[in-house]
């Protein structure tokens, strides 16, 4: 039975860069925010999300661990990186494992529900062991100033992809889970649809401050500019919808 075993775990790996290839060849769906609050507020439906996201989410999970791969070799050989790389390709492989399943056992789309909080969960750490990684790689190898604007490039594209991924997968849970916050009542899934953005970013802001401060002893002010909106309403009165938590 361990013999077996071993052999299962081993294929398992194996079969980690066909997937990432194969999942990689598609592009992430576009989705606005519009189209979040629809189907969470109106038509919410756990077998069509279910069959969505069972695609959607080995797509975009294969497109980065594709990305990665080309980051430079010593960067990649750093123990947080490694570390890194073992959670994508775990949740990958849970996350492939249900799209043979049928979408209309419920038991089925209860366990996909708490795979996706596994692969939240697991991936909670994910900013700064990717921040621990590059320091690992620049203290070690020192870094020009081309591989410098390659990895920052990377990097955004990084945390953008992060951002979305968990938005699809919190929404889902959120949703689904049968639970509601009552601290919020009115979000839709993660979703404030009257977000207050000025105080979004001011409290970001001050996160922000306080970080430059303690690390470098000073840190620039903020100027927050308002574009198209009407001129009529303050700045402290402009709402949208915003992901609240996917950071």
């Amino acid at each position: 039975m361990k013999f077996a075993h071993i052999l299962l775990k081993n294929s398992s790996k194996l079969n980690i860069p066909k997937q990432v290839d194969r999942f990689s060849k598609y592009s992430p769906s576009p989705l606005s925010m519009k189209q979040f609050i629809d189907f969470g507020s109106a038509n919410a439906c756990e077998k069509t999300s279910f069959m969505f996201l069972r695609q959607e989410l080995p797509v975009r999970l294969a497109n980065i661990m594709k990305e990665i791969d080309f980051l430079p070799d010593k960067l990649l050989s750093t123990p947080s990186l490694k570390l890194l790389q073992s959670w994508y390709a775990q949740s990958l492989m849970e996350l492939v494992d249900f799209l043979e399943k049928d979408p209309d056992d419920k038991k089925v789309l209860t366990r996909f529900t708490e795979t996706l909080i596994n692969v939240r969960n697991r991936h909670n750490n994910v900013m700064p062991t990717m921040a621990q990684g590059v320091l690992e790689y620049k203290e070690a190898f020192g870094v020009d100033p081309v591989t410098n604007q390659n990895v920052q490039y990377f990097l955004d594209r990084f945390y953008m992809s992060r951002i979305s991924t968990r938005m699809l997968m919190n929404q889902h849970t959120l949703i689904f889970d049968g639970s509601t916050n009552p601290a919020h009542p009115k979000h839709i899934g993660s979703i404030d649809p009257n977000c207050d953005v000025v105080e979004v970013v001011k409290d970001a802001f001050e996160s922000s401050k306080m970080l430059c401060d303690q690390y470098y002893l000073t840190s620039p002010e903020v100027e927050i500019n308002q574009v198209n909106c009407e001129r009529e309403f303050p700045l402290s009165d402009f709402q949208f919808s915003l992901c609240v938590g996917c950071v």
